[in-house]
This record gives C-alpha cells, sequence and structure tokens, in this order.
C-alpha cells in the first residue's frame, strides 16, 4: 500500500513539475482611447509620459521610479518637486503639440504615453520599437479608463484599486444627498466669457457638489459665450478655473457688475499651488469636495478638506501638505 502511494505521489509531483515547465503566456494586450491595441510581452519596467496629466499618475500609483522621460517645462509642476524630485533631471521629451523622437529613443523607455494630439509620432517611434499608448482622458470616465490603462501597462493593479476605493470611500464620506436646493455655477476657464460644459470633467465636479451648470451648452471643451448669456444665467456662483484669472479680475469686470455671484461676493478661483484640482488627476477628487464646501458649508467644511487633502497627499505621493501648498 505504501508503495502504491509513493508512487502516485511520485506522479502527481510528476504532472506538476511538468506543467510548471511548461511556458506560460504572459503577454499583455490593452486598448488604449483611440483603439488600437497595443500588446507588450510582460508589464512595463519602463516608461516615458508626454505629458502632465500621465505623469503625475505616475508618480500617485507610485511608479516614478520606472519614468525614463517626462513633458518639457518639468519645474513649473510644484507637484513633481514635492513627491518626486528626481524626475526633475530627466530628459524633456515634449508637450502636448511636439515630441523628440530621437531624445525618447535615447531614454529607452519599454512604451510611451502620449496624448491623443500627439498621435502623428505613433508611427515613427513605433518604427524603433517603441510601444506607444495613446489617452485622452478630458471627462471623468476616460480618466478612469487612463488610470486603469496604465495601471495594467505598468503592473500595478493593485494601486489602481487602491486608489478607487480610497476616492469612492472618500466622495460617499459626505452626505451631499441632504442636498435641498442646488445652486447655479458659471465655471469660467481662461477668460471670463469662456466656459465649461456639463460633458467636461468640471462638470462632473459640479455635478458631486450638488450644482448646476448655470450655461446650458454641449461638447468636451471649453466654450465661448456672449455677455448677454452670462448675465441671463444670472449665476448664484463662479468657479473659475485654476491658473487663469483671479477673482478680482472676474468682480472687477465693468460687464458683470449686476451679476448674483458678483454682487454676494461668490466668485472663487479653484486650488491648489500644487496641481490643479479642476482638471483631470487622482486628486480631483479633492476638487469635489473643495466645491461641495464652498457650495454646501454646512455639509463639508474647509477643515475637512484641508485635513482630506493632507490625507490623500501623504498616502500616494508621499510627503506632507502645508497650508500654502493648498491654498484654501
Amino acid at each position: 500500500m505504501k508503495k502504491l502511494l509513493s508512487a502516485g505521489l511520485c506522479l502527481s509531483m510528476f504532472l506538476l513539475a511538468g506543467c510548471q515547465g511548461q511556458p506560460q503566456d504572459t503577454t499583455l494586450t490593452i486598448t488604449d482611447q483611440v483603439g488600437r491595441e497595443v500588446t507588450f510581452e510582460e508589464p512595463c519596467q519602463t516608461a516615458a509620459s508626454g505629458y502632465y496629466i500621465t505623469t503625475t499618475i505616475m508618480i500617485g500609483l507610485q511608479q516614478q521610479d520606472k519614468l525614463t522621460g517626462i513633458e518639457m517645462k518639468p519645474e513649473t509642476r510644484p507637484i513633481y518637486a514635492k513627491a518626486a524630485e528626481e524626475i526633475l533631471d530627466l530628459p524633456q521629451l515634449g508637450n502636448k503639440k511636439m515630441f523628440n523622437v530621437e531624445e525618447c529613443a535615447k531614454a529607452d523607455p519599454d512604451v510611451v504615453f502620449l496624448p491623443v494630439s500627439l498621435e502623428s509620432y505613433v508611427e515613427e517611434l513605433e518604427a524603433l520599437d517603441i510601444p506607444v499608448v495613446l489617452l485622452e482622458p478630458e471627462t471623468a470616465d476616460d480618466f478612469e479608463e487612463a488610470v486603469e490603462i496604465i495601471g495594467k501597462v505598468m503592473g500595478c493593479e493593485d494601486k489602481v484599486d487602491e486608489y478607487k476605493q480610497y476616492e469612492e470611500d472618500l466622495l460617499e464620506k459626505y452626505e451631499l444627498d441632504e442636498v435641498e436646493e442646488e445652486p447655479t455655477v458659471y465655471f469660467a476657464g481662461s477668460d471670463l466669457l469662456t466656459c465649461a460644459t456639463d460633458d467636461m470633467y468640471q462638470g462632473e465636479i459640479l455635478s458631486y457638489a450638488q450644482a448646476d451648470n448655470a450655461i446650458d451648452a454641449e461638447g468636451s471643451s471649453w466654450v465661448n459665450i456672449d455677455i448677454e448669456t452670462l448675465l441671463a444665467a444670472n449665476p448664484d456662483y463662479v468657479f473659475i478655473e485654476a491658473g487663469s484669472l483671479s477673482a478680482d479680475d472676474f468682480k472687477n469686470d465693468a460687464r458683470v457688475q449686476e451679476l448674483q455671484a458678483v454682487q454676494n461676493d461668490h466668485v472663487y478661483v479653484f486650488p491648489s499651488t500644487l496641481e490643479t484640482w479642476d482638471t483631470p488627476s487622482l486628486s480631483s477628487c479633492l476638487g469635489k469636495l473643495w466645491a461641495a464646501s464652498i457650495l454646501h458649508p454646512e455639509l463639508v467644511s474647509m477643515d475637512d478638506v484641508e485635513a482630506e487633502a493632507v490625507a490623500f497627499y501623504e498616502q500616494f505621493y508621499g510627503f506632507t501638505p502645508e497650508a500654502q501648498d493648498l491654498a484654501l
């Protein structure tokens, strides 16, 4: 009986060893955000980033050590110096309008993440055996998809899951469904008469903050309106994208003095000085919370926003922000 058991055990071990010895298919195929299929033999160990959205995602997913090249003018992004100072010395490869293929080849990445605006460079890069993943995370859904794509390509799906759970828990923490009346908000861009639509990421921010967009316009990019349209909308609040107009610039414009938002001093510029919270980024969940605090301070205090921001940057970017970093 013992001999039979030993023989059976040996056969099982032999079969197991045989299975383990067979080559495993480790190839990875993803579909990028223009529908291109890109196949990798395995998760990438290095990457180049063609613009700041993918760079900040890489840092937030703790993949900055894998970057071999980044976009131009990284010194203008305070978040880099705080969270990943070492990347400031990497080759600067381009921006949303141009890309340096020769320098990218020298950086020797396993993959290049580019915005869709640089699609014309794909053929030249692929001719050098450099895979390209095109991303266009301009809406909330597209941003979530872009994060998932980067996670798969870089083999850090666990970090993506960590962030998604964090964001879900954060945004469910505050009881905004108790809001009885939704204020109207005019979301201004680089000019007083340039505004965001509901289809843009800014529209998602307003939706979470239980607010109505004062301007009923379609499209996934900023739209221009005339002053009569703005005056007729007469919003309760005005939000201004970070790095654009100042609140005083808006309030002091002679054309908008009759606006309810101006008369009530309800004109606000989005924080923070680290990075913009009103554009697609991992930190934009904080922008949603900030907007809710402005509009519904009885449900979300600015102290809540500050505490959550500190916890966020400690968890995902590895540093503790100071008050001036948040500019709340």
